[in-house]
């Protein structure tokens, strides 16, 4: 076993065996030997696309990069931060570009390496289709992939292999549903940090949030991103036991609500239910003199038996009663019809010997007078107005109309009749539903009559009241606070708390040199009523200036700036100078003159980052600023892209 299974085991007071069974089951892990950190440098960045909008023309980036501090520098909104978030998106696998810039790029290539074994990203947005690839050093198939999704996962798992990173688990309490209580409050989920969160400690953005590290404070982000920076021991283990811990509690939490809203559904007391319980004893003793149950017994059967007859006799009648109104409906209707068919009939014959035997003498649209008409002059066997010749009219035929007429009052007929047959089921089925219900009524009243106390009844209750009230004991049982935390709750919470005491003693000294840091590089870049600066496990910093306590969230946005770029260089410094640092040595800095610095502060921020470089080896910068003259000033023209005044830089 190992000592720390011991020492959890001796604070548990459980055997080791146990514990390192219990740690196991819930996924603790032991991380006291931080793994040796890995190397990432980009060795070039290239992409092409074409603008679109108020900007137009092709884009065409081409830039080799290697160790060192190296710099991009343009006016603002033209370019020089998407170069880095660029670089950023192709190692990340998720992009945060501004919607315009994703258009406007097409393709891309990152090529990069990680302990000298090189890697190159292609990414292709061109039309609908996202596509692109991870090569890796020698290896004769490229991993491809088809979709956003798949481009976070490839550079996700590749990442966190490559650079030898472990998942951190930790807990985030829910927010977002009221607690009931102070004890529901603690009520949350496991969260698990990965590559797309480890990823921030790449970047460095000088905008306004709470974050000293990263974008957001919340969710164990900072303590991951420190974990990145300077790796300390059992920091892992710590979080691990912490999240099982919080999980296990929230079930045993979860299984008491479960038991007292049980308790509430079943309403009756544990003292109500003993009642009960005595008098169902009580009606035994009576029952024993009561007389026997047969004749009631037979009493119900015959009245059951009488129900389920007339049941069956109903369902009958319901039956034959649709049949019958659904006969007189088809009867009504077809009746309807032949009536308005023989209408038309009757009145198209009178229409055509009425408009036949008319003599119109002039036009009857424009009351032209027949004689000054085209057709004036044709004989009386012609229309005088439009010229046609009239067929012979054939004698009427009025055997149709006959046959049609006899045919509706059989309809009628027969419709009378499937009426007065609807009628009469109707009739018959209110009859026999009233016989039901009478029947019905004659079945309660013989079940009425059976003896409450028969002994068989009474039995039958207090075997149900005795088995309620164990059901009530067990849940009074589950529904209350343990008074003693459980085996693997004891081994989880001492667990948490021996990693804590390893990872406070490894960090303490660390992190007072980190802090002494970076109030030295603070105070150089411009807060000159900084005293005292204190980075806390958690990755809060307090801040003491003018004799006065504040926090990192409390100072105003220029000393967020300079308190952001001291504390990544001081992280940075002392991690490859103790040897616990486990950040791969490549920083994305933008704007780091943002706010209201000086430029007396910017000229200082990059001699620092000159400097750091070089008594670094390996170590690469990227950073992107706006003051152009200061940047040229001092970073070599070889290892600076700048663009002129209002010049794009691609």
């Amino acid at each position: 076993m190992s000592d720390f299974v011991e020492a959890v085991a001796t604070r548990a007071r459980v055997g080791a065996k146990q514990v390192a069974e219990i740690l196991a089951r819930h996924g603790v892990r032991e991380s006291g030997i931080v793994p040796r950190p890995h190397h990432l440098l980009v060795r070039g960045l290239e992409f092409t696309g074409e603008k679109s909008g108020k900007s137009t023309g092709q884009v065409a980036f081409s830039w080799d990069v290697g160790t060192g501090l190296w710099c991009v520098t343009a006016d603002n909104l033209r370019g020089k931060s998407s170069i880095l978030e660029i670089i950023w998106w192709c190692l990340r696998g998720t992009d945060a570009l501004q919607a315009d810039v994703r258009k406007w790029i097409h393709q891309v290539r990152l090529d990069a390496e990680i302990d000298s074994e090189s890697f190159t990203v292609r990414v292709d947005t061109r039309g609908d289709q996202f596509s692109g690839s991870l090569a890796v050093g020698s290896q004769p198939n490229p991993t491809t992939f088809t979709s956003e999704a798949e481009f976070a996962s490839v550079m996700g798992t590749f990442m966190m292999d490559r650079l030898g990173l472990e998942f951190l688990r930790g807990w985030r309490k829910d927010s977002s549903v009221p607690a009931e209580n102070e004890v529901d409050s603690a009520d949350g989920q496991v969260v698990v940090t990965s590559w797309p969160a480890f990823s921030h400690a790449l970047l460095c953005r000088n905008r306004e949030n709470d974050a000293l590290l990263g974008q957001t404070a919340g969710g164990g982000m900072m303590v991951s991103l420190l974990q990145m920076f300077v790796g300390l021991p059992w920091t892992t283990t710590r979080r691990d036991a912490k999240a099982a811990l919080d999980m296990l509690q929230q079930s045993v939490r979860g299984e008491r609500r479960r038991a007292q809203q049980d308790l509430r559904a079943r309403g009756d007391s544990l003292q109500r239910l003993q009642d009960q319980l005595a008098e169902a004893h009580q009606a035994v003793a009576d029952a024993e003199a009561t007389p026997s149950l047969e004749a009631a017994a037979e009493a119900v059967e015959q009245s059951a038996a009488h129900l389920a007859k007339l049941t069956g006799q109903h369902a009958d009648l319901v039956r034959a009663g649709h049949q019958t109104r659904q006969a007189e409906e088809e009867l009504h209707e077809t009746l309807v019809l032949d009536q308005a068919r023989l209408r038309d009939l009757r009145e198209t014959a009178v229409a055509q010997r009425f408009f036949g035997a008319l003599k119109p003498t002039c036009c009857p649209r424009c009351s032209t007078a027949l004689a000054e008409l085209p057709h004036a002059g044709l004989d009386e066997k012609h229309c005088h107005i439009c010229g046609s010749a009239p067929a012979a009219q054939a004698p009427a035929d009025t055997s149709v109309v006959e046959d049609l007429s006899e045919s509706i009052a059989a309809l009628q007929e027969a419709h009378r009749a499937a009426r007065t047959a609807a009628r009469q089921a109707a009739r018959d089925v209110a009859a026999s539903e009233a016989a039901l219900t009478q029947a019905r009524t004659a079945l309660s009243q013989a079940q009425e009559a059976v003896p409450r106390e028969s002994t068989l009844r009474a039995h039958l209750e207090i075997a149900r009241l005795e088995g309620r009230i164990e059901e009530r004991r067990e849940a009074e049982r589950r529904a209350q606070q343990p008074s003693a935390l459980s085996t693997e709750e004891a081994v989880l919470s001492e667990a948490h708390k021996e990693a804590d005491k390893r990872v406070t003693a490894a960090s303490a000294a660390l992190l007072d040199i980190v802090s002494a840091e970076i109030c030295r590089l603070s105070i150089r870049l411009g807060m000159t009523e900084l005293q005292e600066v204190k980075l806390q496990g958690n990755g809060t910093l307090r801040v003491t200036k003018g004799d006065s306590k504040t926090t990192f969230t409390a100072v105003t946005p220029g000393e967020h700036v300079r308190l952001r770029i001291a504390t990544h260089l001081a992280l940075l410094r002392v991690g490859r100078e103790s040897g616990v640092g486990r950040h791969p040595g490549l920083l994305l800095l933008d704007s780091p003159g943002a706010q209201e610095t000086i430029d007396v502060d910017l000229a200082e921020v990059l001699g620092q980052l000159k400097s750091i470089c070089e008594e670094t080896p390996g170590l690469q910068v990227i950073t992107a600023t706006a003051k152009r003259d200061l940047a040229t000033t001092v970073i070599p023209a070889d290892r600076l892209k700048a663009a002129g005044p209002g010049e794009a830089v691609w």
